[in-house]
């Protein structure tokens, strides 16, 4: 990185640390789509890619008063980066063994019934947990899980920006896995 980029960086994150909502913005769209060629490149997935994108710049705009300006910026995203995409891969890696683990040890003639009421409890649970949350971030929610809408397509709905929309959607699920009965694994798992 030449020392012009360097000192730039070094006082977007001076502005960042300080609370700066347009010096995240830069640092935003400069980086976002490195992070998300970076991620798509380890992780073999858009839609994992975005999600790291996300985490990412989350991680830094809740991490901004820790930010040492005279250390590189794109080495910090980066760094948040690679930590986030091994959260990702074991996330992943312990979905893919319950799977395996589901389809080992239960006869689905059998146990119809038992996945039927385990989906349901899960179901009850998620649904009293969305009516708790904030009435926008519960609107936002059921437009992304329960209508499909892409966080384009609920910013423009709501008249939000979309960093607004991942922010509450990133918030609801961090609220659902902190708060779903870990005693059933499957439910623990749904997100």
């Amino acid at each position: 990185m030449n020392a012009g980029l360097q000192h730039i960086d070094s006082q977007l994150a001076e502005q960042l640390k300080n609370g700066s909502e347009n010096a995240f913005r830069k640092i935003f769209n400069h980086y976002a789509g490195r992070i998300y060629t970076f991620g798509k490149s380890h992780l073999k997935d858009g839609i994992e890619a975005e999600e790291l994108v996300q985490i990412v710049f989350l991680r830094l705009w809740n991490s901004r008063q820790n930010i040492d300006s005279s250390q590189n910026i794109k080495a910090f995203l980066f760094k948040i980066a690679v930590n986030a995409i091994y959260d990702i891969i074991r996330k992943k890696n312990v979905q893919q063994k319950f799977q395996q683990y589901i389809q080992t040890q239960f006869n689905p003639e059998i146990d119809s019934t038992w996945d039927e009421v385990v989906f349901r409890d899960m179901q009850a649970q998620i649904n009293l947990l969305v009516d708790q949350m904030p009435a926008q971030r519960k609107l936002i929610f059921k437009l992304s899980k329960e209508q499909g809408l892409s966080n384009d397509e609920i910013a423009e709905k709501l008249n939000l920006s979309k960093r607004t929309v991942e922010n509450h959607l990133f918030r609801a699920v961090g609220f659902l896995k902190k708060n779903l009965d870990h005693s059933n694994l499957a439910v623990a798992l749904f997100f």
